[in-house]
């Protein structure tokens, strides 16, 4: 059904396909690989030379987000129950998207309905300004929130973000990133408790990327999205930027400071709410060892498999960034501490490496260009390594409850959902829209 559905998404909808379960890595042995391999030799030889069966398959329906007409007539629960036998929700009721309320989101933007930001793979229909409204409307958005779910879909569609990758069984899900005094004009949650979905602003924006993954990209469990497990969507993490002591992320993401900026990327999973304590040293040397803790975990695979790049995030709470801050540390010297101690033994990395192939390890992964010198200086296994590239690969955060002194870790899969950043552009007028 899968590649059935890509086929179709591609323009190749009389393709010939053999169905090969794929081999289970670290589970199977070599030889049990090649042997079901083997056995589809002449299988695949006959599908490559006979003529392709020209059979008629029905497409998937369309979402509703591209058309201006009406769709559907009826209640609430009538609404609901056509939106869901459709599969255009996420399992929760949605807000259904009349014209009036998608024209309320319309109104906060000047940008052409139709005007179309990008294509979204698997399913390849275009994210244009209208259907970013509707998913809007249908993830419970406020009108003014238009501004920033047309950044979202800007940064999803750029193709850095490869969006073609989440449906693979890895399961992460993305994760949106708030900068600049939008946060406050919309009543962005980014103090006690902002990864709870209790305020509208930060989990509706994340449920309208959900819907638009539904709807625009076509993604279906089971059928495109080929999840293992999967998780929820993450309310957005917008930054307390007046409580930090350094620079927002919107600059070091090479913006001037006070720019409304969202900024998406892959999410693996999000640590527990690990504690610590101490002056500056203690600090950083304990939330050295959680990182080493989460991102020596299975997330490790992704520094050396899934390309070249990666971006774990660091949330400090206000108290914790302040205490490193009067300790002496700029956030450029508090990653280099951080970098510094989250090391593991080589060991670990070599186990891991030579389990998806053999003979591996971190000297043939530095042979091959997949890692710098550093993590092969010596042969000794029990030798220190890194569980980062570079101290610049990690973004530190400074949100939640002031007080407290709690952080968390959110891995980041690589190549898979590289982080992107776009600038919120506002409407003209935009203060006088508020107060309408």
């Amino acid at each position: 059904m899968t590649a059935r559905l890509v086929a179709d998404a591609e323009g190749l909808a009389g393709i010939r396909l053999l169905e090969y379960l794929p081999p289970n890595m670290g589970v199977q042995t070599p030889e049990e690989i090649h042997e079901r391999a083997a056995g589809m030799v002449e299988d695949l030889i006959a599908a490559l030379t006979r003529p392709a069966p020209q059979e008629a398959r029905k497409k998937p329906s369309s979402a509703p987000q591209s058309s201006t007409g009406v769709v559907f007539k009826g209640d609430v629960n009538e609404v609901n129950e056509f939106f869901r036998q459709n599969v255009w929700t996420d399992g929760l009721p949605i807000m259904p998207p009349t014209a009036e309320e998608v024209d309320a989101m319309l109104a906060f933007t000047d940008r052409a309905p139709d005007e179309v930001i990008g294509v979204l793979p698997p399913k390849r229909l275009a994210a244009t300004v209208r259907s970013v409204a509707v998913n809007g409307v249908m993830a419970g958005c406020r009108p003014e929130y238009m501004p920033v779910l047309l950044a979202v879909m800007e940064a999803v569609a750029d193709p850095r973000f490869c969006v073609e990758d989440a449906g693979s069984t890895l399961g992460w899900t993305p994760l949106i990133l708030l900068n600049g005094p939008i946060i406050e004009e919309l009543n962005f949650n980014f103090g006690q408790g902002l990864l709870r979905p209790q305020r509208q602003a930060n989990i509706t924006v994340s449920r309208f990327l959900r819907l638009a993954l539904v709807n625009i990209a076509g993604y279906r469990v089971g059928e495109t999205d080929m999840a293992t497990f999967g998780r929820n969507y993450y309310p957005v993490i917008a930054e307390a930027e007046a409580a930090s002591p350094w620079e927002p992320l919107s600059v070091d993401r090479g913006f001037a400071r006070g720019t409304n900026l969202v900024t998406v990327q892959s999410a693996d999973t999000v640590s527990h709410a690990f504690l610590t304590e101490g002056n500056a040293e203690c600090q950083l040397h304990l939330i050295a060892q959680e990182v080493a803790r989460v991102l020596g975990g299975p997330p490790l695979g992704p520094l050396e498999q899934f390309g070249r790049e990666t971006s774990p995030i660091l949330g400090l709470t206000p108290l914790i960034a302040g205490i490193i801050a009067k300790g002496g540390y700029s956030k450029a010297d508090a990653r280099r501490a951080i970098f510094e101690q989250a090391l593991i033994p080589a060991r670990q990395f070599d186990e891991r490496l030579a389990r998806r192939e053999q003979g591996h390890n971190l000297k043939e992964s530095v042979r091959r260009g997949n890692l710098p010198a550093r993590f092969a200086l010596s042969e000794d296994p029990e030798r220190l390594v890194p569980v980062m590239r570079r101290p610049e690969d990690l973004i530190i955060l400074v949100c939640g409850a002031p007080e407290r002194n709690r952080s968390f870790i959110a891995a980041q899969m690589g190549s898979q959902g590289l982080n992107v950043s776009r600038e919120i552009h506002l409407p003209r007028n935009w203060s006088a829209r508020l107060k309408r």
